[in-house]
């Protein structure tokens, strides 16, 4: 494949927005800019190193996603990244564009050590970015338009002409009902096995904190937000005696109906309503006065902060129908906390990294965000009480389940993608590649040796 930009990164603070501003481009261009992340675009059985140094002198622009240290080791024999810039600065043609981030300054780093006059200057190009926080940085505004002009042959107007139109071309994005083809719903039999052991192996992961929040409460009105059919809802409040009211909103018909048949006519009921969509807080009051709720006092948000489009939003309108004192939990994902060891062969971090292309998956790096969002809604007492589901207190069927619960979602997500995109060459290899070594990646995950810490973040706060 012949690429036009090439993303040239260091460490893992780097590799997060690297990875990011990849997904980024390849969405709102359509797959058209072919982009090199290396983690994402060498092929299995290639030498990793030979490869990104070959592509590296072949692209239009090569991005430098520049964070502390990242010239540190471009001494040191064999270094990839210094490689990499070499095999650049060997291409006159080849431009530069500088991401600068927080903890980086170019005042800290003596570049002629290492680079002639020319290649510093090619390096510190006068159009370089600076990386402040991901509510401030966008893909679309800020690369996208240097692209037109930087890009070779690269054409802009066509590329985008598919796009995303721009007022909604955000890292984040609602995924409507229609979007995710109920693929979360009743109707999708694997799905639904998966998610059964994942609330199997997530209730012992939660129900420490669920009963640090209520005990010695009584009477409590609680608000589930995505609550799916109810199950996870319903496993953990469902039955406490320090619960008398449960409404759970859902945005999909289906599950909504089967929350409502399943549980609901006794302390439950079941909404279908879009958490974003217009008037949401108007027809939440509604159905507080219909059921006679003056405020909630417990609200409970597992697994869909990450399919918001405007989360503080949704936490502003929850927190004003709330009463002061009231409680929140919330878990959802971070794939920045991610470890698998040992992975010598990086195929574990590859398949998981295909979460991010899966269009079911939404943000993947939203656990990091929640306590400045919670900070930035007006909730106090902000407690970050577990990050990570370890694999190693596991016996080997919670194990079993444990790999279950995660790559039937990253082959599930990946097969539908392709699906979905069948002009997309990149996408279609990782399908094949996946289910090529999806019998390895079980083999090993159950070995003894092998330990997976996986992003789960669970915060609570207080209204």
């Amino acid at each position: 494949m012949d690429y036009n930009v090439f993303i040239c990164y260091r460490g893992d603070k780097g590799g997060v927005l690297a990875s990011n501003i990849y997904s980024d481009l390849c969405l709102y261009t359509n797959n058209k800019l072919k982009v090199f992340f290396a983690p994402r675009c060498v092929p299995h059985g290639d030498n990793f190193k030979d490869a990104c140094l070959e592509i590296a002198g072949k692209v239009q622009l090569m991005i430098l996603i520049l964070s502390k240290g990242f010239f540190d080791k471009c001494g040191e024999p064999d270094d990839i990244v210094f490689g990499e810039l070499k095999s650049a600065l060997a291409n006159d043609e080849i431009k530069f564009l500088p991401i600068i981030m927080p903890d980086f300054d170019f005042k800290d780093v003596e570049l002629s050590q290492w680079f002639d006059e020319t290649e510093v200057d090619r390096i510190k190009h006068i159009s370089a970015i600076k990386f402040t926080d991901v509510y401030s940085f966008s893909s679309v505004d800020m690369l996208i338009p240097i692209l037109r002009d930087k890009v070779g042959e690269f054409n802009y107007i066509d590329a985008i002409s598919g796009a995303m139109p721009k007022e909604e071309a955000k890292k984040r994005m609602h995924i409507s009902a229609e979007g995710k083809e109920n693929f979360f719903s009743d109707e999708n039999k694997t799905e639904r096995n998966r998610l059964k052991a994942q609330q199997e192996l997530l209730m012992k992961f939660d129900m420490p904190v669920y009963e640090k929040c209520l005990e010695g409460k009584e009477d409590l009105c609680v608000l589930d937000l995505g609550c799916g059919n109810g199950t996870a809802l319903m496993n953990r409040l469902g039955n406490r005696k320090e619960v008398s009211t449960i409404i759970g909103i859902e945005y999909d018909r289906a599950a909504t109906d089967a929350a409502n048949e399943k549980y609901g006519g006794g302390k439950a009921k079941f909404y279908c309503l879009d958490v974003e969509g217009d008037g949401f807080r108007e027809k939440l009051e509604e159905i507080m006065e219909e059921n006679g709720i003056d405020k909630f006092d417990f609200v409970n948000l597992l697994a869909v902060m990450s399919h918001f489009k405007s989360p503080f939003k949704v936490l502003r309108t929850v927190k004003a129908c709330c009463r002061k004192g009231a409680q929140i939990f919330i878990r959802n994902i971070d794939d920045g906390l991610n470890i698998c060891y040992p992975d010598d062969e990086k195929k574990f971090e590859r398949a998981l990294s295909l979460l991010a292309k899966c269009d079911t998956t939404g943000y993947r790096y939203s656990g990091r965000e929640l306590y400045t969002l919670l900070k930035r809604s007006g909730y106090k007492d902000i407690t970050l009480e577990k990050a990570g589901l370890s694999s190693v207190p596991m016996d080997y069927d919670e194990k079993s389940a444990f790999f279950d619960v995660i790559f039937k979602f990253v082959k599930q997500g990946i097969v539908r993608a392709a699906e979905k995109h069948p002009g997309d060459v990149q996408l279609s290899a990782d399908s094949r590649w996946l289910a090529e070594v999806y019998d390895d990646l079980e083999e090993e995950f159950l070995s003894d040796e092998f330990f997976i810490l996986f992003g789960f973040v669970l915060y609570t706060a207080k209204v």
